[in-house]
């Protein structure tokens, strides 16, 4: 049975006499720190209010150690505020860097995704008041470093990293080194040159194709979409919670009974997301939610890199902050697609055809719906029962299938 994250937050209440490991004091936050707000604000929040001290102090005292894919083991066992406010502190300003055919990007994202790995405690207090708001302005605090000129550091690294593909993109300056970019953010959510020539849409008069929303690795979910709105253990697995993804729309029961192939975007890949089908726009709007709390990061995240493989849980991105779309594509019935932002997504933005949507809008398969900024993204498409049979992804001749890797 699932325990709610409520639930969770009472069982850390009648934990009052759980300690945690000794807490040396608590260092304090440089105020040139673009996330000092944040930080502070977490600081006094465990200092002044008895039950937050409670849930922290319990979540460290209950990290659970990694999967043997990960050596290192959990860098938050042992530790204590102090470590989680150094660690906060670095975060903000940290700036990726390309190393070979990888990146560390996700480097943070992956260390904090240990914080709650298997730790009820760890995701109470990022999915709920006040650690959830906290962690909000964290984030935002950090795209805002992230919007500055301050960011353009490591840059240049990026645009001559081949994977990169610096050739397809509008550079604001291409005679610069940096690409004439003004910060980080506006690198990452750069335009492409041209569309039609360096990602064309496979046989655009075809409408019964389907294509990728954007540059990403899919896969199928496994997860059965077998009832509205509560996710029940079933022969096949767990169930999606189609309502909750969808916001509570009127839409969401033509999905039950239907299949759904998960996109997940990658630091250094084009974050626009597209229509994956040529339809209407029925419907259309950003939810707020949670940036953190994935309960099994490794899992959904192994080491080998095939992020969202089949057996991945997908439900917990039901309480994500997403933006939805539903295209009704006629003869095919309807397409629904989720574009999540989580972890160091601070916005999601719609493009001006869609962000206020009061009547249905035509599209074009690969026409663009909207944005990233940096962080952990992803996007789920959504097709209603008997329309796509989702147990593999269907490539033509000269199709992309993968990358090669090149050393470090």
């Amino acid at each position: 049975m699932k325990t709610s994250l409520a639930g969770l937050l009472l069982l850390c209440l009648v934990l009052l006499g759980l300690s945690g490991p000794a807490r040396a004091e608590t260092p304090k936050v440089s105020p040139d720190c673009p996330c000092a707000g944040s930080i502070n604000r977490l600081v006094q929040a465990y200092e002044s209010r008895p039950e937050f001290k409670t849930l922290l102090d319990a979540a460290f005292a209950n990290m659970q150690q990694l999967p043997p894919d990960y050596p290192r083991g959990n860098p938050w066992i042992g530790k204590d505020l102090g470590y989680l406010v150094r660690f906060l502190e670095s975060w903000c300003t940290f700036l990726p860097q390309v190393n070979g055919s990888h990146d560390d990007g996700l480097k943070y994202i992956q260390d904090f995704a240990w914080f709650y790995y298997q730790n009820p405690f760890g995701r109470v207090f990022v999915r709920l008041p006040p650690g959830k708001g906290i962690m909000q302005q964290f984030v935002r605090e950090r795209g805002a470093y992230m919007d500055s000129p301050a960011s353009l550091k490591f840059v240049e690294q990026w645009i001559n990293d081949p994977r990169g593909e610096k050739e397809d993109y509008a550079l604001p300056d291409p005679s610069a080194k940096d690409g004439g970019y003004k910060s980080f953010n506006e690198f990452f959510a750069r335009e492409l040159k041209n569309q039609a020539v360096s990602r064309p849409q496979t046989m655009p008069g075809r409408d019964y194709l389907i294509a990728a929303p954007t540059d990403c690795i899919m896969n199928s979910v496994p997860q059965k979409i077998t009832s509205l709105d509560t996710p029940i253990t079933t022969k096949g697995g767990e169930a999606l919670n189609i309502l909750e993804m969808l916001g509570g729309s009127m839409y969401a029961k033509k999905f039950v009974g239907g299949t759904a192939l998960s996109c997940v975007l990658m630091p250094n890949t084009y974050h626009h997301f597209h229509a994956p089908v040529k339809g209407r726009v029925v419907e259309a709007q950003i939810l707020g939610g949670s940036f953190f709390g994935h309960p099994n990061f490794p899992k959904w995240a192994p080491s080998t890199g095939n992020v969202g493989f089949p057996g991945a849980n997908f439900n917990p991105f039901g309480g994500f902050q997403r933006a939805y779309f539903v295209i009704d594509t006629g003869q095919y019935g309807h397409v629904a697609m989720v574009a999540v932002g989580l972890n160091t997504i601070s916005s999601i933005t719609l493009e001006p055809a869609f962000s206020h949507l009061s009547a249905p809008v035509a599209v074009e398969r690969g026409r663009k719906l909207g944005h990233f900024l940096y962080g952990g993204s992803l996007c789920l498409m959504f097709f209603e029962k008997g329309r796509y049979t989702s147990g593999a992804v269907k490539v033509r001749l000269g199709n992309q299938i993968g990358i090669f890797d090149t050393p470090r």
